[in-house]
This record gives structure tokens, C-alpha cells and sequence, in this order.
């Protein structure tokens, strides 16, 4: 079952209500199971059909060997060099083979093929820091730069269930990527989102991916106002200070005809533990409507990625949305694993990519992309994303 969501868990609006979902997909006669009636349950999923089951497999890149050989010797090399973290780059990590193979399909992210799956990887094996290479050492062969958010320097983030240093209120910011419910369809910030799965969950827990193109042929059979409305500039928090907003739309058209959509909910609606500011103007009915209609439209056509440890997946952060279904974690008491992703944000510009950002979003990449590798830093121990790091 695709996510679901449960305005009783939150009154920011970050998480719509399973009631105007319902009612959207009624307006958008949108056929998809109903959501259910709170995001702290958790279904079977359902099996994927043969046609599901062979694009996931077509976009997966399976680790032969010889594959494995080579990202061990490139850690090897790379812990050799004595580098800090920041300045790993492909040069410091070496795949000769392999790294033929990851470019044939990073490549592809910006304009055809926009996600991509990398298996065959036994995370529980490494250490920790270990996992850390292996994953940047790799994600360097797909994207140049690693974004950071303006005021928050970390670039590798800890997707997990994580209780704040006090247990009461919000003096400690939790976000949406700290907590086991499930997650509306939303984008991050920067153009290739990656994330490394070091363990599952006991149950739930999967993600889902849907292309924007889907989303928007969905909307418009009976809503195109909905998609002029996406058109139309909102404004955005901006997380960087106090008051802080953008004024863009959330849907772009880019030169070559494809779409892309920039839609972080914590942006437009705050989270659970802060809110969108009261010096903002609110959000009207209609942009309410419409960041939703993303969501409801999102379920009805979106591809579940079954989680697996091992697996790291890339993806065109401009052109899928992303969402996730709530988890129950394992007993730690007694061996069981827990969900637990780490996140990298890649942007490339190497001479063959494709990117196309578009110009109402370049002061945004510029935040995430201008600085120098030297000054970023990599959080390896399990924290709390930051308000201005959330999605």
C-alpha cells in the first residue's frame, strides 16, 4: 500500500489529512486503495506485477565479483591516502570496471532514465566508517558535488528513528526524516538524491517513487487549474534565517520540454515541530489543494523500491517524488535491525552530464553546490538532521 497519512499525528500540515486525500483522489478520479485510517499501522504491501517486477530489475545494477573486489580495493587506496572524508573524490576511489558502469547509468538520471538501483553490497559486514567510504567513494562516480544546506555544513545525513535529547516538546528539531511514520510525497533540495540502506526495518518502511510526468497527466484529465496553480510562484520558507522566504513555483518546464518540480513540504507547510512562521503569508486553499494533489495523485501512480539492505539508489530528485511508508523497528534487545539509511545530495558537472536546473531554482543550487570540498563536514555517528538540512 502506497503511504498513507493521518492529520492526527501532525497539525502543521506537512502530513495531509486521510480525509482530504479521499477527497482529492474522489475529485481526480484517482482508482487506489484507500489510505488508512493512521499512519502508526502498518500492511503487507502488495506484490508487484510482472511488468513492475522487470523495470525494477532493469534499473538495478547488480555487484558481480569482480565489483566487489574493486570497491574493496578502492577503499584500500582511499584509506591509504590518509584524505579526510571531504575530499574523496572518484580519483581518490578507484573502480576501473566498475565505474564504467555506474556513469552509463548516471548519465541517464537527467533526461531518460531517472533512477537507478546499486545491490549486492553486505553493509552489516563494514564498520561503520567503512560504510561511509564505501558509500561516498561510490556516489562520487555518480555526482562531482555533495550539497549542504546554507548554516548546516554536514552533507551525509542519518535517515533513522532517533529520539531528541529531551524527550518532551520540541526543544530538540525532529523532523519528518527522524521519526517511523510515514512520509507524503515531497522532493528534497538538489538535483540527485541517493540514499544507502545499512539495515531494514522490521516492517514498512519501503520507498516510493513517482515521475512527475505521471503526476501531472494524472492531475490534469480533470484538474488542469491544479497544475496552473503549481505554475504560479508560492512562497517558500527559506530555512537559512529567521523569516527568511522564497517566491517560486513548485512546477517548471524545462527548455527541453520535460517537467521538473521542486515540492519540499517542510518549505511550505513547516513540520511538526516548527511550523510554518506566522510572519509568512499562509498558504491559500488552492496551493493547499494543489501541494496535495501531488500527494494523492503521487500514490496512484508510484513504483514501491521493496527495501534491502545493501542497496543504494540514485535518483532525478527534479523529476521523481519520493515518499515512504511508516515502519516498526526491530527489537535492539534482541538483535533485530532497525531502518537506517544515510543520504547523500549530488549535483554533477562533469563535462558529459545533462543537467538542466531551472533558472528560478539557480539561487538554490548555488546555496547547495558554491563552496569547496574542504569545508564540509560528514556527521558518521547516528544525529538529527537539522531544520535547515529537512525535506
Amino acid at each position: 500500500m502506497a503511504p498513507h497519512a493521518d492529520d492526527s499525528l501532525d497539525g502543521s500540515g506537512y502530513t495531509p489529512s486521510a480525509k482530504s486525500i479521499a477527497e482529492l483522489k474522489r475529485k481526480l478520479h484517482l482508482h487506489h486503495a484507500a489510505s488508512l485510517p493512521g499512519a502508526a499501522w502498518i500492511t503487507d504491501c502488495p506484490q508487484m506485477n510482472d511488468s513492475q517486477a522487470a523495470n525494477l530489475e532493469s534499473k538495478t545494477l547488480q555487484l558481480s565479483l569482480d565489483d566487489l573486489k574493486e570497491i574493496e580495493d578502492a577503499y584500500a587506496y582511499f584509506d591509504a591516502t590518509g584524505l579526510p572524508l571531504n575530499k574523496l573524490q572518484a580519483e581518490h576511489f578507484p573502480l576501473p570496471t566498475l565505474s564504467r558502469k555506474l556513469r552509463q547509468r548516471s548519465i541517464l538520471l537527467a533526461d531518460k532514465e531517472p533512477f537507478f538501483i546499486i545491490r549486492g553490497l553486505k553493509p552489516l559486514w563494514f564498520s561503520k566508517w567503512k560504510n561511509v567510504v564505501i558509500y561516498t567513494g561510490i556516489a562520487s562516480h555518480v555526482g562531482s558535488k555533495r550539497a549542504w544546506a546554507v548554516g548546516d555544513p554536514n552533507v551525509l545525513h542519518h535517515v533513522t528513528n532517533l529520539q531528541p535529547p529531551k524527550e518532551k516538546g520540541c526543544e530538540a528539531y525532529r523532523g519528518p526524516a527522524n521519526r517511523n511514520t510515514a512520509l507524503p510525497f515531497h522532493t528534497d533540495y538538489g538535483s540527485i538524491l541517493s540514499f544507502y540502506v545499512l539495515s531494514k526495518a522490521q516492517t514498512g518502511g519501503d520507498t516510493y517513487l513517482a515521475d512527475i510526468h505521471d503526476i501531472v497527466s494524472e492531475i490534469s484529465k480533470d484538474r488542469p487549474d491544479i497544475i496552473e496553480t503549481l505554475r504560479q510562484p508560492i512562497i517558500n520558507i527559506n530555512a537559512k534565517a529567521e523569516g527568511a522566504y522564497d517566491e517560486r513555483p513548485l512546477l517548471f518546464t524545462l527548455s527541453s520540454g520535460q517537467l521538473a518540480v521542486q515540492a519540499s513540504r517542510s518549505r511550505l507547510f513547516g513540520t511538526q515541530c516548527r511550523h510554518r512562521p506566522s510572519s509568512l503569508p499562509p498558504l491559500s486553499n488552492a496551493q493547499v489543494e494543489a501541494i496535495d494533489a501531488l500527494h494523492a495523485a503521487g500514490q496512484a501512480v508510484s513504483q514501491r523500491i521493496p527495501s534491502r539492505s545493501g542497496d543504494m539508489i540514485f535518483f532525478n530528485n527534479l523529476r521523481m517524488m519520493h515518499a515512504r511508508d511508516a515502519f516498526v523497528d526491530g527489537d535492539a534487545e534482541e538483535n533485530e535491525t532497525s531502518r537506517y539509511l544515510l543520504r547523500l545530495i549530488l549535483h554533477d558537472e562533469r563535462p558529459d552530464a545533462r543537467w538542466e536546473i531551472p533558472p528560478a531554482l539557480k539561487p538554490t543550487w548555488d546555496e547547495l553546490y558554491a563552496h569547496a570540498d574542504e569545508d564540509e563536514v560528514f556527521a558518521i555517528h547516528p544525529e538529527l538532521f537539522s531544520y535547515k538540512a529537512a525535506h
